[in-house]
């Protein structure tokens, strides 16, 4: 995922998982999208991912693909595609100028709906591999520090004073930290909130599911100023990009932030619906292109 995944330079996760919103998380993103497909979705999806076209099967197999873009983003060279430097000033008309030639992860979702859904992929990718990184890289769109950077590499650079499960930074703590103190594993995850999906309207779900890939990713970049960076008092920068953490502005280097139960409770609601949305709408898109 974004510099934690994709420059390995700032990863400070020790022997933790190296996935954003981890493994668990891009997962149950899969899994929920799985539950909402389409029949006819399902069945070509259950063809790309030549397994039974059987609901429980395509979940499996869904859940499986969409952590292959983070094992294979180093030989592939494809890093930048999973997250984009939206700083703290920008606004979202700015969106296209953080991502040249589309190398970033909005500009990457629109090509391969694109391909998904014009039976054609580029040359340089399988049918499969284009659906596997499609459900990966809206997973991605939905972690806020994939959205946002302080001239931090969207996280990595703020250190925690004590490792939270796993998590030895800001990132970290976003991308499974506190993901971690939440449900024990993907299936129990995907299965809680799809309970809560089933009690809400059509048009609620509706709502949720709705938006451009743009929209998504202001909504992201929203969320990282409100929950993350003004909430936790991180100082604000300008519109720097370092290549690592030691090139950072001396006040990134020096914050360190100790995690206070209290936030780590108010935020669970906020991971849920970043899920939540990024499973329905990751639906709508299969969906819609297949």
């Amino acid at each position: 995922m974004r510099r934690l995944l994709g420059r390995l330079v700032t990863l400070l996760l020790c022997a933790g998982p190296i996935f954003g919103w981890w493994e668990t998380g891009h997962r149950a993103v899969a899994r929920i999208a799985a539950a909402h497909l389409t029949p006819v979705a399902r069945t070509r999806i259950a063809r790309i991912l030549a397994v039974t076209d059987t609901p429980e099967a395509v979940a499996d197999a869904l859940a499986d693909a969409a952590v292959w873009a983070d094992e294979t983003k180093k030989n592939t060279k494809t890093s930048d595609w999973h997250f984009i430097d939206l700083t703290i000033q920008d606004r979202k008309t700015d969106i296209p100028m953080r991502c040249p030639d589309g190398n970033c992860l909005p500009g990457r979702i629109q090509v391969f709906s694109a391909e998904l859904k014009a039976h054609h992929p580029d040359p340089r990718w399988s049918e499969l591999d284009v659906l596997r990184y499609l459900v990966h890289f809206v997973g991605d769109a939905h972690q806020p520090l994939h959205a946002a950077t302080d001239a931090d590499q969207g996280g990595n650079c703020e250190q925690l004073t004590q490792p939270f499960h796993l998590a030895q930074n800001l990132h970290g703590l976003w991308d499974g930290g506190i993901l971690a103190t939440m449900d024990p594993d993907d299936r129990a995850l995907s299965a809680r909130l799809d309970e809560s999906i089933g009690k809400m309207s059509v048009h609620e779900v509706h709502k949720l599911s709705e938006g451009s890939v743009n929209d998504w990713i202001w909504e992201s970049h929203e969320t990282a100023l409100r929950d993350i960076y003004f909430k936790l008092h991180v100082p604000v920068e300008p519109a720097l990009f370092p290549s690592a953490c030691d090139q950072a502005p001396a006040e990134i280097q020096s914050f360190k932030l100790t995690v206070d139960p209290a936030y780590v409770d108010a935020m669970k609601p906020v991971i849920d619906s970043q899920i939540t949305k990024a499973g329905l709408r990751l639906a709508r898109v299969l969906n819609e292109a297949l």
